[in-house]
């Protein structure tokens, strides 16, 4: 990729699946994964934006499949000032309409993170500076309602929907990552307090609910990708700096995802 426009977003979808491209401006647009040109490793990409009617300034900010590869029934958006709603899946597929706004940027700022969830769990939000809350989804109201109070020089960058029992792996921009355990970050009773430390990290590029059997892969500034076992990550239910899960030379950790796959014939 060119040295201007570095990688932003790495998603896992279905070839039968659609993307669901959310911009800054809270306007959502669905692109079929099948009509997204595919390439040689290494190959030039194609902007994804370039079919729909942008408006000036307009710009990429979520990514996300509308058919969750581990299943999900809501999909938690999340703003960068900590506002949070639930969407029914119903509303972002096929029948999404061009252009429908999912959240307004006078209310918490822009878009800045999104996850499936099955209804009934937990929502973690985390933060660039590694702050975090945890509380069931149960409080999230149809009309959504404030996540976690965000401090003004900060700003979040993921959301994970785990269950009690669960893992979240947290991954920092030099590369390193751990899995924390729910039962070692406690729960609030709500939504909308102050975040606690998930993670020791300067900047926080990303999180994502983990198994057993997960797969990471995690994508760079200039482009590498890795791609690694969970299991190669100790879980902890404590506060750590992390492991060191990406080699890193004049190069950042831009984002990462997960999930179960299946090895090839």
């Amino acid at each position: 990729t060119p040295e201007n426009d570095p990688p932003a977003f790495v998603v896992m979808a279905d070839v039968a699946a659609g993307l669901i491209l959310l911009t800054d401006q809270g306007r959502a647009f669905r692109l079929p994964v099948s009509e997204v040109p595919e390439r040689d490793v290494r190959g030039r990409g194609e902007s994804l934006l370039a079919r729909f009617p942008m408006r000036p300034g307009e710009r990429l900010a979520i990514v996300a499949t509308d058919t969750p590869v581990d299943g999900g029934a809501f999909l938690l958006l999340v703003t960068e000032r900590g506002q949070i709603r639930r969407i029914a899946r119903q509303y972002v597929g096929p029948s999404l309409q061009p252009g429908t706004v999912l959240c307004d940027p006078r209310d918490g700022g822009a878009p800045a993170a999104a996850c499936w969830s099955h209804g009934a769990g937990e929502v973690f939000i985390v933060t660039r500076s590694g702050l975090a809350i945890r509380f069931s989804e149960r409080q999230v109201p149809v009309r959504g309602c404030l996540g976690l109070r965000v401090n003004p020089d900060d700003r979040v960058v993921a959301v994970a929907a785990p269950a009690a029992d669960g893992g979240v792996f947290l991954l920092s921009q030099d590369g390193k990552g751990t899995v924390r355990l729910m039962p070692g970050f406690s729960a609030n009773k709500s939504p909308g307090s102050g975040g606690k430390v998930a993670i020791k990290a300067d900047v926080v590029v990303g999180a994502h609910v983990v198994d057993a059997q997960s797969d990471l892969f995690a994508i760079s500034r200039l482009g590498k990708v890795i791609r690694f076992q969970v299991s190669e990550v100790p879980a902890k239910e404590g506060v750590v700096q992390g492991v060191n899960c990406m080699a890193l030379r004049a190069d950042d950790c831009v984002a990462l995802t997960a999930g179960s796959v299946a090895p090839a014939a």
